[in-house]
């Protein structure tokens, strides 16, 4: 569990924190697997496409995020409102 809750909690910043400027998320999102545990949460990169479909077109931090737990494991939805 602590590999999944480092991932999310990456993730969380990289896609929501909105001292980032869009240069750097842009830059984080795309190097993606450095993140901390980012292939044993995410063991094949198309998992996050959407992520990164929905970051694409919104070029901005995310408006909303909602954190869930699924199967014992954490898990964060994103939304954007432009």
């Amino acid at each position: 569990m602590k590999k999944n809750l480092a991932f999310e909690t990456w993730l969380r910043d990289t896609v929501s924190n909105k001292a980032l400027d869009e240069s750097m998320r842009a830059s984080q999102l795309l190097d993606w697997a450095s993140a901390p545990h980012a292939s044993f949460c995410h063991p094949r990169e198309e998992h996050l496409m959407p992520l990164h479909v929905c970051y694409g077109l919104a070029d901005s931090a995310a408006d909303e995020q909602l954190d869930v737990k699924i199967l014992n494991r954490y898990s964060t939805m994103f939304a954007w409102y432009k």
